[in-house]
């Protein structure tokens, strides 16, 4: 089953908080399961459900279920400077997760600061470890 944006995305907050399942479950007053059948596709949470883990996570609802006009204006604007013809569905996931994940971002920002004889053995080394992974 392919997984909805709203599911990646309670899975991803979670674990930016370092949360268990569990953890959320209490911080929502409901079972672990019920957090995995969220996580995993098997139910989707109500609307009550919605606006408590907004405010949890301290995101909009429209961003929590995948929503993101703010991504899609970047990639509009980022096809706009360098004069793509089509959106780039990979590009927009980029940001969603540079979106979620502050400290990546960070570490990406400081990796452009680097000399390029630098960025290219990270590259290559960061290739590998993915190639290594999959």
């Amino acid at each position: 089953m392919k997984e909805t944006s709203v599911s990646r995305n309670i899975k991803n907050f979670r674990d930016q908080k370092g949360w268990s399942q569990q953890q959320l479950a209490d911080e929502l007053n409901r079972s672990r399961g019920t957090i995995s059948k969220w996580e995993t596709d098997k139910e989707t949470p109500n609307m009550e459900a919605l606006i408590q883990l907004s405010s949890i996570f301290d995101v909009s609802i429209d961003y929590l279920v995948g929503h993101h006009h703010q991504q899609e204006a970047y990639v509009k604007e980022f096809n706009r400077l360098y004069q793509l013809q089509k959106t780039d569905d990979e590009l927009l996931e980029v940001v969603d997760y540079l979106k979620q994940n502050p400290k990546f971002k960070k570490s990406l920002h400081m990796y452009t600061k680097l000399n390029v004889k630098y960025q290219k053995t990270i590259e290559k080394n960061f290739r590998s470890l993915v190639e290594d992974l999959s």
